[in-house]
């Protein structure tokens, strides 16, 4: 019997754990990328359990660990440095890992054989023959497969040529991103600290690096790349360290800002056609959960495919079992973002006393493997 061909338009992190599931899964599998190569841009991604869990189904997480570094807590204080919650992220099955973006690429692409990429490859359009489809290509010949998945970002071409003219939500803030190496005395914990309109987080990703982003309140990116750092130092010199000493051994040219934003996921996609991670979905990055769901979209296509006789079909079915999830984390993460970037001093006292008096257990994952498995998939 024939294996069917999946097409994936995208050559990030959800792209080519895609790629993998569906290999693994039984089918053939081409990768477009229009990059003349595999890069991804960006500093720190943490995954939480629910992506490690992902990356130990696929046979990955052993490759993931030798770059990043296990979290086990993540520590929520005030802009003083007070404590206002400690999160244990080691009740889990699996860890929570944080790595450079670049090293989660590449481990990714390193279990895909080179044959099934194409890289220099523009998509220009897609055309729908029955339950065939045909994609188009910049100065490249066209390619015929019995599906595609959509994994081409935030600013989705396959999900335009769906008629998803939707785009995503800016929310009232920016988000600035930094990667530098720690002094040596520094006791570095992950978390995150919240002021007025201010939050402060920092990620250690293992390589003895520590990546930071910082969130300021803005109708739109209104930042000057040379004038970054500065605005930032100015804004934080006064909380508790390390957050000053951070900044000050920052690079200018490796601080990085785009605006919050958000969008929602959709019911359907159009016969052989689907999407996934931020063409599908875009989450603000208020509970680091970007990539652990576009990891879950590539183990939940993969096993709907599977379970299904045609493309469209399994298509169909992964769109069914994602949209309640996502949507919630789209939610959540919008809800989170919101409250933590109260400027409002006694809103502000308000949401420090709470947090302070929530448990952590409300925040904190305690799913096995298997159930996480059964809960993503069992619907299938």
């Amino acid at each position: 019997m024939t294996r069917k061909v999946i097409s994936i338009v995208g050559g990030g992190i959800g792209g080519i754990a895609a790629g993998i599931a569906l290999l693994q899964a039984g089918f053939t599998v081409r990768i477009f990328e229009k990059a003349r190569q595999l890069r991804e841009a960006g500093a720190g991604v943490s995954l939480w359990p629910n992506g490690t869990a992902i990356l130990s189904e696929l046979g990955l997480l052993s490759g993931v660990l030798k770059h990043g570094q296990i979290g086990t807590h993540f520590l929520l204080r005030a802009q003083s440095g007070e404590l206002l919650m400690n999160i244990s992220t080691a009740k889990a099955d699996t860890p929570t890992v944080c790595l450079h973006r670049g090293d989660l690429l590449r481990v990714l692409a390193q279990a895909m054989p080179l044959e099934c990429f194409r890289l220099n490859h523009e998509l220009t359009g897609v055309e729908l023959n029955g339950q065939r489809v045909c994609l188009q290509f910049r100065d490249q010949d066209s390619f015929v497969c019995d599906g595609v998945v959509g994994a081409d970002g935030i600013h989705s071409r396959l999900r335009a040529s769906l008629g998803y003219h939707r785009t995503p939500s800016h929310r009232g803030y920016t988000i600035f991103r930094g990667l530098t190496d720690p002094p040596q005395d520094l006791p570095l914990h992950n978390g995150e600290s919240w002021g007025a309109g201010y939050r402060f987080g920092t990620l250690a990703i293992g390589g003895n690096k520590v990546c930071w982003y910082a969130t300021v309140n803005s109708s739109a990116l209104s930042h000057p790349a040379e004038e970054r750092k500065g605005r930032l130092q100015e804004i934080f010199k006064t909380w508790h360290d390390p957050i000053p000493r951070l900044l000050a051994a920052t690079d200018p040219s490796m601080i990085m800002a785009a605006n919050a934003c958000d969008l929602g996921p959709s019911r359907r996609g159009s016969g052989p056609v689907t999407l996934l991670g931020d063409a599908a979905h875009v989450l603000t990055p208020n509970l680091g959960q970007g990539a652990c769901m576009a990891l879950e979209d590539a183990l939940v296509l993969a096993k709907s495919l599977s379970c299904n006789s045609s493309v469209s079909m399994g298509f169909r079915c992964y769109e069914s079992l994602r949209f309640s999830p996502v949507r919630s984390a789209v939610l959540r993460s919008r809800w989170l973002g919101a409250i933590g970037q109260w400027e409002s001093r006694i809103a502000v006292s308000l949401r420090n006393l709470v947090t302070r008096g929530l448990p952590a257990h409300l925040f904190e994952c305690h799913s096995t493997l298997a159930e996480h498995m059964a809960l993503l998939t069992g619907q299938c």
